[in-house]
């Protein structure tokens, strides 16, 4: 009987080490690469749970941002100060003769050019 490694048909213990030691080793290459593509797919999963929990949080911050924003600005309104001021301070408007207006450095400027300038 003749039982060469590489012939047709069914023998057991027919092939040599070497023949058993690569395929032991195509197969721990095979199972290190199916583990290695299994661990990026589930990285990928974990990552894009991650990304929707950011935008979901990101959505709520911005929404609180508005209402605090929106709040701000009701808190800072000149009628609002002007009640604070006379109801809970006891300050009082000064009489009109009392009052000076005070222009700015650009107003400053254009009334300077139009009292050198005049049109």
């Amino acid at each position: 009987m003749n039982t060469r490694v590489g012939d047709i048909g069914f023998f057991p213990f027919a092939q040599s080490r070497s023949g058993s030691l690569r395929r032991m080793l195509a197969v721990g290459l095979f199972v290190i690469g199916l583990i290695l593509y299994v661990g990026a797919k589930v990285q990928i999963v974990r990552l894009g749970y991650r990304t929707e929990a950011l935008e979901r949080e990101k959505r709520e911050l911005e929404r609180a941002n508005r209402s605090l924003r929106i709040e701000a600005s009701s808190l800072a309104a000149p009628a609002r100060i002007e009640e604070i001021a006379i109801k809970r301070m006891g300050m009082i408007r000064p009489a009109k003769e009392y009052i000076v207006p005070v222009k700015r450095k650009a107003e400053r400027a254009k009334s300077k050019t139009q009292l050198l300038h005049p049109e």
